[in-house]
C-alpha cells in the first residue's frame, strides 16, 4: 500500500508534464523529398503488353549517375525480347525530372501537385504532356483502379518513330504508373 501512493503521483506528474509539453510545442514534421505519383528509389514493377505474352521490367538500381554536375537515380528497365535500357530520374523540390540522353537535356516527368490543365514541353520540343485527369478509373486483366492520374503524352515531332503519336499514361498515387493507352486501346498494365 505504502508504494501504491508515490507510484500513482508518479504517474500522475508524468501525464501533467507530457500534457503540458504537448500542448505548448508545435509538431515537425520532415518531409522527404518523394513524389507520390512517381516514385523513384524503389521501383520494382512489371509491365505485360496486352495480347501478348511480352513483358517490360522496370527495376530502380542502387546506382547514381551524374550528368552536367547533377545525380540521378538509374532506372533499368529490360523487356522481354531481351532489349535493355537505363533511364535517369531525380528529385528537386518534390517535382521529378528525367534526363533524356537524345537530347542530352533534362526534363520534367512528374510535377510535385499536378493539376488538370498542366502542360509542359521536353526541352528538345519533341513532346508534349497535359494532366488530363486526376481522377480517373481503368480496369485492366489484372486490377480495377480508381482515383489515378492521366497524363497525355504528345509527340510533336517525329524524334521517336518507332512510337505511337500520343499515349495517355495511369498513374496511382504512392504506386506510381499502372497503365498505357495508345490508338484508344490499353497497350500496357502493371501486373507486379
Amino acid at each position: 500500500m505504502i508504494l501504491v501512493k508515490p507510484m500513482k503521483k508518479m504517474i500522475i506528474l508524468f501525464l501533467l508534464i507530457f500534457i503540458t509539453a504537448s500542448c505548448g510545442t508545435k509538431k515537425t514534421v520532415m518531409e522527404t523529398e518523394q513524389n507520390s505519383y512517381y516514385p523513384i528509389n524503389n521501383e520494382n514493377a512489371k509491365f505485360k503488353y496486352v495480347n501478348s505474352d511480352a513483358f517490360v521490367y522496370h527495376n530502380d538500381l542502387s546506382k547514381k549517375v551524374q550528368f552536367n554536375n547533377k545525380t540521378y537515380q538509374v532506372r533499368h528497365i529490360r523487356y522481354s525480347w531481351g532489349k535493355e535500357v537505363e533511364t535517369f530520374y531525380r528529385m528537386e523540390n518534390g517535382n521529378v525530372l528525367y534526363y533524356d540522353t537524345k537530347s542530352d537535356k533534362e526534363n520534367i516527368m512528374m510535377p510535385k501537385k499536378p493539376v488538370i490543365g498542366f502542360k509542359w514541353i521536353n526541352s528538345d520540343k519533341s513532346w508534349e504532356y497535359e494532366i488530363i485527369e486526376l481522377e480517373a478509373e481503368l480496369e485492366t486483366p489484372a486490377k480495377k483502379y480508381s482515383n489515378l492520374l492521366v497524363i497525355r503524352a504528345t509527340q510533336l515531332t517525329n524524334r521517336d518513330q518507332t512510337k505511337l503519336a500520343e499515349y495517355l499514361n495511369y498513374y496511382k498515387q504512392n504506386l506510381g504508373k499502372v497503365a498505357s493507352i495508345g490508338n484508344g486501346k490499353l497497350m500496357t498494365y502493371r501486373v507486379e
